[in-house]
């Protein structure tokens, strides 16, 4: 047992030695083949991934160029009918203040125009019958209708003023206590009209024309695009035993090389055109314009709601922060509380007065002549 097992026992291990190394090898064989596979298939997996996500890429940036096609006909369909209602509009408010305007004229003219063939009436039946006072009295008569005249249609109160304090200076020259009142009526007129609010039309056209001139220095409001949300958990560790994590953001690394995709929270307002930016000023000046034709014209509607339109495009589309935009738009709210209409009176008081008293009077020269 001793000696002859110890022997037959060396003689069995290089046996068993060769059988383990045959495994060994066989197992290494065995996994390097297993890992060949598996690369491979990840290959294979990888292209195809990348072939249909290109695939797909190509067919979404197909879908937003015809999108982006579709929107701007859209747009330029927008556009067109804007421009052709705004044209509308501004015919038809030019054809309202025409209208408005001839009304305001014809219902002046037959208040001159009655007024006149009354003062022709009473001339013509008094031609034979006056006596020499009375033709102070047609004086005064025609000076009060001359300041209605400036009043009603040129609007010039400083004449109309001037030549009432005529007319009390004619009376005053007749002195006759019987005319106090109407004295008194006239003088009460003279007050009222000086009481009016002084009216300075050019200085106000000329703030406007300067404004005018101004309106392409103004700037515009930037397009601010909010940034993107940053993805801070694309960092590989050193940490081996976070391999499979390392894996997924390496992976997620190669991914991102083909297709970027940036999210943002806020929302992102479009800029303007050239063709809408050149639109908008040119709104600006019409609306400047149009208020400086109501100046003339004492149309405080119309007044107020061009200034009252430029002060909404100012505030939509242009940046009040900016030092030259924000006096342009302090200079038009600065303007639009201005009163630029005046309410004249109807009449003026000394006129039925006088009236009556020329009636008065042409009745006492027939009713003596009748007794002679």
């Amino acid at each position: 047992m001793t000696a002859t097992e110890n022997r037959v026992e060396h003689q069995d291990l290089p046996a068993i030695n060769k059988q383990k190394t045959t495994k060994l090898r066989k197992l290494a064989l065995f996994s390097g083949l297993f890992a060949l596979i598996l690369i491979v298939g990840c290959a294979v997996l990888a292209f195809t991934f990348y072939k249909e996500n290109q695939a797909l890429f190509t067919s979404q940036q197909q879908q937003l160029n015809l999108l982006s096609q579709k929107l701007t006909v859209q747009s330029s369909k927008q556009d067109a009918q804007l421009r052709q209602s705004i044209k509308i509009k501004t015919t038809l408010e030019a054809q309202i203040e025409q209208v408005t305007l001839q009304l305001q004229q014809t219902k002046n003219d037959n208040k001159i125009a009655k007024t006149d063939i009354q003062s022709l009436q009473r001339r013509f039946s008094e031609t034979n019958i006056r006596h020499p006072n009375d033709w102070i009295l047609s004086e005064v008569e025609y000076l009060i209708a001359l300041a209605s005249r400036k009043i009603w249609l040129e609007k010039d109160i400083k004449t109309a003023i001037s030549l009432l304090v005529a007319a009390d200076q004619r009376i005053v020259e007749l002195n006759d206590a019987s005319l106090s009142p109407l004295r008194s009526a006239l003088l009460e007129d003279i007050n009222s009209l000086e009481t009016l609010p002084k009216r300075d039309p050019d200085g106000v056209i000329l703030v406007l024309s300067s404004l005018e001139r101004r309106v392409n220095k103004l700037q515009s409001t930037h397009l601010l695009i909010p940034d993107a949300d940053k993805n801070s958990g694309t960092e590989v560790s050193t940490d081996i035993n976070d391999w499979d994590s390392n894996l997924v953001k390496s992976w997620d690394a190669f991914i991102d090389s083909f297709i970027t995709v940036n999210r943002r929270e806020n929302k992102i307002e479009a800029l303007l055109s050239p063709e809408q930016s050149w639109y908008l000023q040119e709104h600006l000046r019409y609306n400047l314009a149009k208020a400086g034709f109501a100046i003339y014209r004492e149309q405080q509607v119309v007044y107020d709601i061009a200034l009252e339109n430029t002060l909404n495009l100012l505030k939509t589309y242009y940046d009040l922060n900016n030092d030259n935009t924000g006096h342009f738009y302090k200079a038009v709210q600065r303007l639009s509380k201005r009163k630029i209409s005046i309410k004249y009176p109807d009449q003026l008081k000394s006129t039925p007065l006088l009236e009556s008293v020329i009636e008065q009077r042409l009745k006492k020269s027939l009713a003596s002549s009748n007794l002679k």
